[in-house]
């Protein structure tokens, strides 16, 4: 085998190679990037924020009425403050966290769409039967600002044609 030929087959394997991996590479970020798989992940995240701040509520109101009961049906009326401590700090932490993730999530998915993704219909969020539906409406009333001036110039046109009328 020439030196000549084993280069240009070595260029060929080089080249099949960077096509498949590009190839490769365009498909995983068609999935990874996926309307459906962001929006599933980003559910089971937010979800999981958001179940974790009611529990910790429920959990602190919970204790309130607990305080509230001992309070009231406890002889000389004993204020337990601790009780509810902890539940504050658990609902407070809670809540932060979810905004914390809610924040992480929005900015990330801006991220992807801005700098990553290149084709407006292939970003997060993009809702084609909403863009489809706008391009209509703009297309309905350039529509009817066209038969308003179909209908001025036909009414110019039987003005036209009476006093023209009129006249013979």
């Amino acid at each position: 085998m020439s030196r000549k030929k084993r280069k240009n087959e070595f260029i060929e394997q080089r080249d099949l190679l960077l096509e498949k991996s590009s190839a490769g590479w365009v498909s995983f970020r068609r999935f990874l990037f996926a309307p459906n798989l962001l929006t599933f992940v980003i559910s089971v995240v937010v979800g999981n924020a958001f179940g974790g701040a009611i529990k910790d509520l429920v959990s602190l109101l919970a204790s309130f009425i607990s305080f509230v009961w001992r309070w009231l049906f406890t002889p000389n009326h004993p204020m337990y403050f601790a009780a509810t401590q902890q539940a504050w700090s658990a609902f407070i932490t809670s809540f932060l966290t979810m905004i914390s993730i809610a924040l992480a999530v929005y900015y990330t998915i801006e991220f992807i769409n801005n700098k990553l993704i290149n084709s407006e219909s292939e970003k997060w969020g993009y809702d084609e039967p909403h863009e489809d539906m706008m391009a209509l409406q703009k297309l309905q009333r350039e529509n009817n600002d066209l038969i308003k001036k179909n209908n001025e110039l036909q009414e110019k046109v039987l003005q036209a044609l009476a006093e023209s009328k009129q006249k013979s």
